[in-house]
């Protein structure tokens, strides 16, 4: 498996707004299209891509990486590194969980855990994002 670039970073926040507006004004990313995914937020994009996920959360609820709730890897999926990645993590004994089917999202995710506890997100994309003319 080869990992083509970072897709993007989660950030857990109680202050969507300031932290949109963060992005948005100071950084130069534009709010855009955010998928039906459950809960309330935002995806900010940069040069065409969301690289930035925020999710609202109580403010008691940061785990222990704080507001960072995880990183995600673009992987070249090449044919049968899906499979190849599970049995790799299957062979060191590392958890790990996947995620076959996302509504409106073509692609297969596998999700473990750094040493540090920092959750990870391997993205195997099937097709490029495109949104619904409906949900944008």
């Amino acid at each position: 498996m080869t990992i083509n670039a970072l897709d993007h970073y989660n950030i857990q926040t109680a202050r969507l707004d300031e932290t949109v507006e963060f992005y948005v004004d100071v950084l130069g990313f534009a709010k855009g299209y955010r998928p039906g995914v459950r809960g309330t937020g935002a995806w900010l994009y940069a040069g065409g891509r969301p690289c930035v996920h925020i999710n609202v959360i109580d403010d008691d609820m940061a785990g222990p990486t704080g507001p960072i709730n995880h990183v995600a890897f673009e992987t070249a999926n090449e044919p049968g590194d899906y499979e190849a990645m599970q049995q790799r993590l299957t062979e060191r004994g590392l958890p790990f969980e996947v995620n076959d089917s996302r509504p409106n999202i073509p692609l297969r995710q596998i999700f473990l855990h750094d040493p540090n506890g920092i959750r990870l997100e391997l993205n195997y994309r099937d097709a490029p994002l495109v949104p619904d003319p409906l949900d944008a």
